[in-house]
């Protein structure tokens, strides 16, 4: 990046590990100069040094949740679905390899990789190969639990499903504690967009279902979802999920090795 001098205050934005701005006096020379990343990492450290100094330490997390629960009975809703009573989140036996363990599987807080979000680590043909495993196991075990789907059943129930399907192939369900997360799966009703939380809720018939399955293996994540129809679904509801359908296959007609990703959204 270019800065050219000027009689003013420059306005330097960036982001590091967290969003901040600084006010830098310009110079009085005419030389252009760069700011390298050196730069700005110099200044980061400085001000958050000096940062560190006054701020206090963060709370801890209550938990996922904790805000939905005092947000619950004032919270008004626009649709039909509403949060029931959740099952007691389910536990990991140690058949599953500490190689098929996800960083947060106990501390529920994510490993941050070390690269830009823009630089793309390039895979091996093994990690291809568990990558596409981890695909296949995430398939197997969505098929399964949409077997399940039926007026009467619950959503919790579809997610024990999922649960005890991943673990039995040496996976583990990715969404398990992920920041907290309770539950193994997404379950979203309706109007739920996605990441909808498995509870006791039963399924009534036209009912329309996604299932979001994500399976960690060997160091990947595979990850599917699918819509089902709960007993007879009306036109509308059809409609939408054919649509949606349809639109997902033109965009992975789109996609080849050095197209751009904005053709995708474009279509």
């Amino acid at each position: 990046m270019r800065v050219c001098p000027m009689r003013f205050f420059i306005l330097l934005s960036f982001f590091i590990t967290s969003t901040t701005t600084f006010l830098l006096p310009a110079p009085t020379s005419l030389t252009v100069r760069s700011v390298t990343v050196s730069d700005v990492r110099c200044i980061s450290l400085l001000y958050n040094k000096k940062k560190s100094n006054k701020s206090k330490k963060a709370a801890p997390s209550k938990g996922f949740g904790a805000v939905l629960k005092s947000l619950t009975p004032t919270f008004k809703y626009t649709g039909t679905i509403t949060p029931h009573p959740q099952s007691p989140t389910r536990t990991i036996p140690d058949t599953v390899k500490s190689n098929s363990l996800p960083s947060y599987h106990k501390t529920s807080i994510p490993h941050q990789p070390n690269n830009l979000p823009w630089q793309i680590e390039k895979k091996s043909p093994q990690d291809i190969q568990k990558m596409i495993k981890a695909g296949h196991i995430a398939r197997q075990v969505l098929d399964a639990a949409g077997r399940a789907v039926k007026p009467g059943i619950t959503t919790d129930q579809i997610d024990k499903i999922v649960h005890e399907e991943t673990i039995k192939r040496g996976a583990y369900p990715s969404p398990l504690n992920y920041h907290g997360y309770p539950k193994s799966c997404c379950t979203s009703i309706n109007e739920i967009i996605c990441h909808g939380i498995p509870d006791s809720r039963l399924l009534e018939n036209s009912d329309i279902l996604n299932i979001d399955v994500t399976c960690y293996f060997e160091g990947f994540h595979g990850d599917c979802s699918e819509m089902f129809f709960v007993g007879e679904v009306d036109e509308e509801g059809r409609r939408l999920v054919q649509v949606t359908y349809d639109c997902w296959v033109m965009a992975m007609e789109v996609r080849e090795t050095g197209s751009e990703r904005q053709a995708t959204s474009w279509e």
